[in-house]
């Protein structure tokens, strides 16, 4: 069997504790990368989860809104028909007055010729 010296065996030993140390932190940053990367991943998820969330909200208010527009619309366009009906009426009430003072002239201006 071989002899070590003093300083071979101090020097190995320091080597170990280095390559110790090496191993030790490079597990201990592993460790922190691995939960950087879940600590990332649950934030992305959370975000997704927001963003999907948010856009179905978005989705559901574009409905209840041109559902309301379409009533609105409709009820516009019912309002229109009647105000055109009605106007109508009236201008079919108007045309007869206008053949009734129409008439009361004829008869008065008969009248005014019979009288002469």
């Amino acid at each position: 069997m071989f002899k070590l010296s003093q300083e071979t065996i101090a020097i190995v030993t320091v080597g170990l504790t280095i390559l110790g140390s090496n191993v030790y932190t490079a597990t201990r940053l592993d460790d922190r990368i691995d939960q950087e990367r879940a600590e990332a991943r649950a934030d992305r998820e959370a975000w997704q989860a927001e963003s999907a969330r948010l856009r179905d909200e978005d989705r559901a208010d574009r409905e209840a809104w041109r559902k309301e527009r379409d009533r609105l619309q409709d009820e516009a366009r019912a309002d229109r028909e009647a105000w055109q009906a009605e106007m109508r009426a009236l201008r079919e009430d108007a045309g007869a007055d206008r053949e009734a003072v129409s008439r009361l002239d004829g008869i008065v201006g008969q009248m005014r010729t019979a009288r002469r």
